[in-house]
């Protein structure tokens, strides 16, 4: 009884016709043996379950192939037959992960002056040539350069950024794609067809989105599947992987959106329960969410996203619960969790922290309490420095808004200035409220002083008069204020204007912005300097 042969291995590619989905190297490399214009050495670099080493050696065959058919091996002459079998001398493949010393690089300099035994060529095929140590690379690069020319090196790796810029530049190289889920399913399909099983749909989609772009995975997905029912449905693979299913991650989904972590917990649990793999799940979420972004993004565009048309209508209808900036938050945070589940003890207590967090809304609370936070520090380096100046801060009588805005009642008389124009030449600035929601962006501090200001125009003159009712303006605002001041109403007006203002006293004693911040943090419980004990 013959031995069981694992799938990927039994339908390994033996021409470039059978490669799926790199068709701008099959191509070229075919025309390339046709032509007899093949170069010396190679670099294959791509994600695993691509192609690589495929391809690597079926280039070995066809180069050295007796009868060879537009640019392929013909599978039939003895050539072909030993190489297939691994009875050929002239094409050695070695593993550069065990392989990696100099010594090792020194026998293949040695062994390489020889011709071939039977072969037009002697093909090496290095595999993980990155895995190479640095004097290993040293001494290919002389070899590599001017091989005899009966030899040709093949490198093939995932990591392309580990090999040498000097090999690099010395090989041709070629870039495999990840296989994209389609042509992936459409290979397992034609598999099935011609093996013991059948397969769904359903099922040869879900192992071509869990193979992640490789083929090779892909197969063995499908081997392992083949083990449980020769019937193959989409429970069949998500038993055989341990990962949950897309009704529960859709359930999830749906407590996010309608922030009821409740429910997301007890999916979870069930989920804990069942031995479903954690990791796998959040990342199953956040390729959810990945497809409902891109269908939040661009709704007339379906075809972006790359799920079953009942998948499809479902994720639809979540998106439709969701705003844009929700989706990316969400994703965001999900992907941070994720990466946190590689170290974690406790996987399911990291994902479970993340749904409740997305749930209640905690990192936009945890937000607005981190801006407050960071805007008492502020205001109290602002004491601090009125303080070494000998200014004494008082209590505001009423509250101010985080914005400044524009006051339209300050009596006429208070226009009067000596040496200025006349006061009838000077209308009231219908913007100045837009002029100071900009300068607020430029330069918050100083902004918050002009709090209930106004502003008038002399357009003759081209001046803009500022009346201010914070007598601390007078003492902050330097000639640097006074240009972002003037850059933001240039914005807004779109006209540059020389800058006056008077400071008018008002009835009542005035009080620091920063007092009324600091007094309304001690009102919501928020520890400030001076409760520290810390000096202001």
């Amino acid at each position: 009884m013959a031995a069981y042969e694992a799938l990927y291995r039994k339908w390994r590619p033996q021409t470039f016709d059978d490669i799926v989905a790199q068709p701008h190297i099959t191509r070229t490399l075919k025309n390339q043996i046709m032509h007899e214009k093949t170069a010396h050495a190679y670099l294959f670099t791509g994600s695993r379950g691509t192609g690589k080493t495929t391809s690597a050696r079926i280039f070995a065959k066809a180069v050295n192939c007796l009868h060879p058919k537009d640019g392929n091996p013909c599978l039939e002459c003895e050539i072909c037959r030993d190489a297939e079998a691994g009875a050929l001398t002239d094409i050695i493949e070695i593993d550069g992960a065990s392989n990696n010393g100099v010594e090792e690089v020194r026998s293949l300099r040695e062994n390489a002056v020889y011709l071939p035994v039977r072969c037009k060529y002697k093909v090496y095929v290095i595999d993980e040539v990155h895995m190479m140590s640095p004097g290993a690379f040293n001494a290919l690069l002389k070899i590599i350069e001017e091989p005899p020319e009966y030899v040709k090196f093949v490198f093939a790796t995932t990591e392309i950024h580990k090999v040498p810029a000097t090999i690099l530049s010395r090989c041709q190289r070629f870039d495999f794609r990840r296989i994209l889920p389609a042509d992936i399913a459409g290979r397992i399909q034609y598999i099935a067809e011609h093996e013991s099983f059948s397969i769904s749909n359903a099922a040869a989609h879900r192992i071509a989105m869990l193979s992640d772009g490789g083929m090779r995975d892909a197969l063995s997905l499908l081997d392992q599947c083949a083990g449980i029912s020769e019937e193959i449905e989409t429970e069949t693979v998500e038993e055989a992987v341990g990962v949950a299913s897309t009704e529960s991650v859709f359930v999830v989904l749906r407590a996010i959106a309608a922030k009821n972590a409740a429910d997301a917990l007890e999916r979870i649990d069930l989920l804990y329960q069942q031995s479903k793999d954690m990791t796998r799940f959040a990342d199953e979420i956040s390729q959810q969410l990945r497809s409902i972004m891109l269908l939040k993004t661009a709704p007339n565009d379906p075809s972006l996203v790359d799920v079953m048309p009942d998948e499809l209508a479902q994720l639809q209808e979540i998106a439709a619960m969701f705003t844009l900036p929700g989706v990316l938050e969400s994703l965001s945070a999900v992907r941070q969790c994720c990466d946190r589940m590689t170290r974690a003890g406790n996987r399911r207590m990291e994902l479970e922290m993340t749904l409740i967090r997305l749930c209640t809304d905690y990192q936009q609370q945890n937000g607005e309490i981190k801006a407050l936070t960071n805007r008492i520090a502020m205001l109290e380096q602002q004491l601090q420095a009125l303080k070494q100046n000998g200014i004494p801060a008082s209590p505001l009588p009423q509250p101010q808004r985080q914005k400044p805005a524009a006051s339209q009642n300050i009596p006429a008389q208070n226009l009067q200035m000596e040496g200025k124009p006349d006061t009838k030449q000077f209308l009231p600035l219908k913007n100045w409220a837009a002029v100071l929601e900009r300068f607020y962006d430029l330069a918050p501090t100083i902004a918050g002083l002009l709090e209930n200001s106004n502003a008038y125009t002399f357009e003759e003159k081209g001046m803009l008069l500022i009346m201010v009712r914070n007598s601390l303006f007078k003492r902050l605002f330097r000639q640097q204020d006074s240009e972002m001041l003037l850059d933001a109403a240039e914005q807004v007006l779109g006209k540059r204007y020389q800058l006056r203002y008077k400071v008018i006293e008002a009835e009542a004693e005035q009080t620091a912005p920063a007092d009324l911040l600091l007094q309304r943090a001690r009102e919501q419980g928020i520890r400030t300097g001076e409760q520290d004990g810390s000096s202001l």
